[in-house]
């Protein structure tokens, strides 16, 4: 009786280890199962954040673009409005030496006109104030027309920068607005 108590002692123990060991086999198996989902998850999930900072690259890429090009643009015109003060400011150089050509033949006339007249007996000739004036329209006016030039290129850049700012922001904010939208 005794070996027959032993012998169904070992096939309990055999069955109890038969028992856990398909326990173990199946608690491996939903382990097994798991790690294979969550590597498909992690592999979705990685590919879906690379195709996002693909699609948010390629769209800074698309607003640096834009950027450039309306920088280049508004270059452009600055470079349009600084040459056409430019040249008002040697059209105005050009009138302002022709008025000092006319005063100097003006002057000259007078002169010669008070001369003539100094010899008929008649007053002497005074020319100081009129040299005076003359040589303070002529400063006057190459002062002015560098002023001028100052303000005009001054004026022109400051719009450029403006327009820049203004197309920056506005670019950046549509950027913004479409981002948030998605």
């Amino acid at each position: 009786m005794l070996t027959g108590l032993k012998t169904v002692g070992r096939q309990l123990a055999a069955l109890a280890l038969a028992v856990g060991l398909l326990v173990q086999t199946q608690r491996l198996a939903d382990a097994n199962k798991e790690a294979g989902e969550a590597t498909t998850t992690l592999a979705t999930e990685r590919a879906k954040a690379e195709r996002l900072a693909r699609q948010q690259s390629e769209a800074h890429r698309k607003t640096e673009r834009k950027l450039r090009e309306d920088h280049d643009r508004i270059d452009g015109e600055a470079r349009i409005a600084l040459a056409a003060a430019a040249a008002g400011a040697d059209r105005a150089r050009f009138a302002g030496q022709r008025l000092q050509r006319e005063l100097a033949d003006y002057i000259t006339q007078h002169r010669a006109r008070a001369i003539a007249a100094a010899a008929a007996g008649q007053c002497a000739p005074d020319t100081g104030a009129l040299d005076l004036l003359a040589d303070l329209q002529r400063r006057a006016d190459d002062r002015a027309g560098a002023l001028a030039a100052v303000a005009d290129d001054a004026r022109s850049r400051g719009l450029a920068c403006e327009r820049t700012h203004d197309s920056d922001r506005a670019t950046l904010n549509a950027e913004a607005a479409h981002a948030q939208a998605r």
